[in-house]
């Protein structure tokens, strides 16, 4: 996925939701880089050493590399690792960063809104507690998958539907607050870690052997639990999200069958095709030409 961001409109209110969506990004940060990038508001650009206070909420979620962050009002530093949710609230003053010699990926949203300052009275989510430490969370991941989408596809048209998401990531964050509280067995921490790489990776050309000796575990105990727990195969998991995902490009854009399988990593588009078949029963083609009647 090529870095991205986008900022939106305010709408007082946020509307019958009372949440809106102000903005969304991605980035992937090599080592070495300038952080943040630049071309951001003048109102959120900000440097380690000043730090930065913004007027909204933003849910930021980490899923590779490493890197710092404090916030007000203890001001301690804190180690971000893979799996991490940064908080930012209205007024709190902040600042974050990658290691210099690591990098990170990063995903994010803002919002501001009336249901936002109600999860904060309530404790949903709350200024003392701005780094949850959840561990991969496809459930979380795929959301920002989507609002990613969304926002490439049509940022302005979609707003109100990244709006929503943001709802959907706090009640995703108070479920995995509560998950803090229970420890998982760690053969299972270990394959949710797997397929949030593989949700990441999906139109890579992954070796699950590696993917497997990657996360401590044998090919064959990766692909016993995991279609234990997931009731799939890894290999057969990433392909289910792969058509899914040909699904999505389909519907809502204009890009050639050749396109769509070099996007998702496809060896070919007949190969393309003999799967989406299999999963669908119609081909690509015709399964496109029926949205369209």
């Amino acid at each position: 996925m090529k870095n991205y961001f986008v900022y939106l409109p305010d709408n007082p209110g946020g509307g019958c939701w009372q949440c809106t969506a102000t903005s969304a990004g991605y980035a992937r940060i090599p080592p070495g880089v300038t952080y943040p990038p630049s071309g951001h508001p003048r109102d959120h650009d900000f440097t380690w050493e000043k730090g930065r206070i913004l007027h909204v909420y933003q849910i930021i979620l980490i899923t590779e590399g490493w890197g710092w962050f404090e916030s007000a009002p203890h001001r301690r530093p804190q180690r971000v690792e893979p799996g991490a949710v940064l908080l930012l609230f209205p007024g709190v003053w902040h600042r974050y960063g990658p290691d210099s010699e690591i990098g990170w990926v990063e995903h994010w949203i803002e919002c501001r809104g009336k249901a936002f300052d109600r999860a904060v009275k309530s404790g949903l989510i709350r200024p003392e507690e701005p780094l949850l430490r959840v561990g991969p969370d496809p459930n979380l991941l795929r959301a920002f998958e989507q609002g990613h989408e969304w926002m490439r596809e049509n940022p302005l048209a979609n707003q109100a539907l990244l709006s929503t998401l943001g709802l959907q990531m706090l009640a995703m964050i108070d479920r995995l607050r509560g998950q803090q509280n229970f420890p998982k067995k760690r053969v299972e921490e270990q394959i949710q870690k797997v397929q949030a790489y593989i949700l990441e990776h999906h139109a890579s050309q992954l070796d699950m052997r590696q993917v497997a000796a990657k996360n401590g575990l044998s090919y064959s105990h990766l692909r016993q639990n995991f279609k234990r727990l997931l009731g799939v195969g890894p290999k057969h998991y990433q392909n289910q999200i792969r058509l899914q995902r040909a699904q999505d490009i389909l519907a809502n854009t204009s890009k050639s069958i050749k396109e769509v399988s070099e996007i998702l990593g496809f060896h070919s588009p007949f190969h393309f095709s003999a799967q989406f078949k299999a999963a669908f029963g119609v081909s690509p083609r015709f399964w496109r030409s029926q949205l369209r009647r």
